[in-house]
This record gives structure tokens, C-alpha cells and sequence, in this order.
């Protein structure tokens, strides 16, 4: 069987939808030698230490690199419906659609597709309209055409469902995405110093720090973080925390930003920007308590990263996060003084965390098991 995968959301360096995009096609690469896998990237930028594409080459996979100008894809493919892929990659069996673009294929050919998440249909004021007319028009190809489709909880399919209940439940099926063999607790403080600098983190021996890990945008709550944790450092026992902001800016983050001159947090909070794989589980591991106020989350997968480096969470009770997170690191992120309780007694109260226990849980290749499975029974 031959197999197709759009992998070009691996431009995405650093966010989820990469992450998720990689460790699946690793984990399907070197888990089925049976099958032949091409894959489809295309974008006209290469990000710094861009390694993915020699790795999967590396595994097995066909790799097929254009560099079409993305705008021309999203027309051709997304308003347009014109120009199958498979001019570009040759009949395949089966082509993976990114949650993003599904693309015209020739008959017979099946389509299966991932949607992560409906934060585009549920919060459509935190997005911008050509981001959810591109979802809407993947959305509408992908069930028109009878696609198979993967969704990362029962949370996010629940919400499908609901949204679309002209979609077959039967096609739609759950898989787990995993947690990285690299998020283990990490004991040694010299070497997570020496990490952190690395980011111009320079903390004194009596200082420690909150972390958070995601975009940076209005759904993830931050501003909410950042007022509590103002709140917290008042108390004479906290006042020496700082709070660690990694990941990308994401879409109307303006207020964040003001929030924080406002408040005079500018030695307090560091925004540290994108931070390489290999180096999260130092931030994790040598943090008190990772802050997770997301209102909502198809998935979630920085919680159970930093659970898997045995660092507590306090995450929103909500969506998916109320799915794979035991309760009693969850809280109502409508009700401030509750967080601020809760964040307190988190910080107060040495928890015991099984991180092995996550690592058996979600891990990337039964995730590969379980795509095998659907793929051989849709073809």
C-alpha cells in the first residue's frame, strides 16, 4: 500500500500541530516497513536547524519538496478545490490531509484527515477570518469526500459531532497523541542553570520560577496568569518567583504585553521565546509549578509534558484537559480566587507525581498502532 502525508505543517517549528506531525510520521516510519510512505512539503522558508525532513528520509519515507508559495496552495486547494496532489507525489492509496488544507485526490483514493481541535468554531473572535474560512473549507471537503477522520480526545470529537452531526460518528476516531521519550525529571539543578542561561535566564540561588509553555494568545488565558501571579508574589514567601513565558507569539497578544508594563512585572515575568525540544524538559523540570489557564483544548500536550518531567500543573477543568489530567490539578478558570488557592496549596504541598505512568499512557507508538489500524480498515 502506499500511503501519502502532507508534513508541511513541520514548518511550524516548535508549535503542536509540528510536533504532532513529526513524532507520527517518525513513530508510523519506523513501525511499518510493509508499507511505502510519501511525503508531501512545501513552503518557500526553511527554519533554522531544519532537521526533520533529513531525519524521515532517514526512516524511509519518499520525501517530495517543492517550494510553492503557500498563498497559491491555500487557492488552489482550499477556495478552488483544483490541482491534485498527486501530481506532485503520484497515486497513493491513502493521503493524510493536514488540519489545515485537504487537497482534490484522484478516485479511489482515500482520504483521512486530523482535526486537533474547534477553537476556530468555538472562539471565532480569537482567530482571523481567513483562518476559520480555511478550516470551514477543509471541514467541508473532508465530509463531502467521506474522509476518515482522527481527533486527539473525546472532548474534541464530542464537539464535532455536535458542531457537524451530519458526519458518520463511526468515521470519526480517537487517538491520544504522545508524550516525547525526552520529558523525564531532570534532577540536576547545574545543568538546568546552565540550560536556562542559555536563554539569557539568569536566576539567583534563592529564586525559582513559574512556567508556562504555549502560544501566546487571548484562548490560553495568559493574562489571567500573569494577574494572579502578580496576586501570589505579594505574599513574602513568593516574592522571590519569577514567571517563565516559553512559545511563540501567537494572534491578538497586544494585552498582554501592555498587562505587564502596567503592572510593573518586567523583571518578574521573562517571555523566553521558542524553545528547542531537546532543551523543554530543563524548563519543566526546573520549574515549581507549570501555569496551564487554557479556557480550551482539543489535546493539551504541555501539561503532561511537564507531569512526565514530575513538575505539578494547574490547568483549566475544561475540554480535554479534565480528560487526561487527574483532578486534583485542574480549576475553574472562572473563579480567580479558587486559582489563587489552589496555586497556593500547589506550591505549598510536595506532591508525589508517577511520571511514568503519563510516559504509558500517551505514547506516540500506539498512537502509529492505532493509525495502522484505520488505515487498513478504510482501504
Amino acid at each position: 500500500m502506499i500511503i501519502g502525508i502532507d508534513i508541511t505543517m513541520l514548518v511550524y517549528t516548535g508549535s503542536g500541530v509540528a510536533n504532532y506531525t513529526y513524532n507520527l510520521v517518525k513513530n508510523l516510519l519506523e513501525l511499518d516497513k510493509k508499507n511505502e510512505y510519501r511525503l508531501f512539503y512545501s513552503s518557500l522558508r526553511r527554519p533554522p536547524n531544519f532537521y526533520y525532513l533529513d531525519k524521515l528520509k532517514n526512516l524511509g519515507g519518499k520525501i517530495y519538496n517543492y517550494r510553492f508559495p503557500p498563498t497559491l496552495l491555500q487557492i488552489f486547494w482550499g477556495k478552488l478545490h483544483i490541482v491534485p496532489v498527486e501530481w506532485f507525489i503520484g497515486k497513493v492509496d491513502i493521503f493524510f490531509s493536514s488540519d489545515f488544507l485537504r487537497p482534490p485526490l484522484y478516485k479511489n483514493t482515500k482520504g483521512i484527515t486530523t482535526i486537533h481541535d474547534l477553537t476556530w468554531k468555538l472562539f471565532k473572535p480569537f482567530h482571523e477570518q481567513r483562518i476559520i474560512e480555511a478550516h470551514e473549507k477543509k471541514l467541508e471537503k473532508t465530509i463531502q469526500y467521506g474522509d476518515e477522520i482522527i481527533v486527539d480526545s473525546i472532548s474534541t470529537k464530542y464537539d464535532l459531532l455536535k458542531l457537524y452531526p451530519q458526519i458518520n460518528k463511526y468515521q470519526v476516531h480517537v487517538i491520544y497523541p504522545g508524550i516525547s521519550e525526552r520529558f523525564q525529571p531532570i534532577k540536576d539543578e547545574k545543568r538546568i542553570n546552565e540550560v536556562l542561561k542559555r536563554y539569557k535566564i539568569h536566576l539567583t540561588s534563592d529564586a525559582s520560577y513559574l512556567l508556562y509553555v504555549g502560544a501566546i494568545e487571548p484562548r490560553k488565558n495568559l493574562d489571567l496568569t500573569i494577574e494572579l501571579f502578580n496576586e501570589l508574589i505579594k505574599k513574602s514567601k513568593f516574592n522571590k518567583l519569577k514567571l517563565l513565558i516559553v512559545g511563540r507569539a501567537g494572534w491578538k497578544n497586544e494585552n498582554t504585553f501592555q498587562l505587564i508594563y502596567e503592572l510593573d512585572l518586567k523583571e518578574k515575568v521573562k517571555f523566553v521565546g521558542f524553545v528547542k525540544d531537546e532543551d523543554l524538559p530543563y524548563f519543566y523540570s526546573g520549574a515549581k509549578l507549570t501555569v496551564y489557564l487554557s479556557s480550551y483544548e482539543g489535546f493539551g500536550i504541555p501539561p503532561l509534558e511537564s507531569l512526565a518531567c514530575g513538575t505539578p500543573v494547574l490547568a483549566g477543568d475544561n475540554s480535554s484537559l479534565k480528560e487526561t489530567l487527574p483532578q486534583k490539578f485542574l480549576v475553574d478558570v472562572e473563579n480567580k480566587g479558587k486559582i489563587l488557592e489552589k496555586m497556593n496549596d500547589l506550591l505549598k504541598t510536595k506532591h508525589e507525581i508517577n511520571s511514568d505512568e503519563f510516559k504509558k499512557r500517551f505514547q506516540w507508538k500506539e498512537s502509529a498502532k492505532r493509525y495502522l489500524e484505520i488505515i487498513s480498515g478504510s482501504v
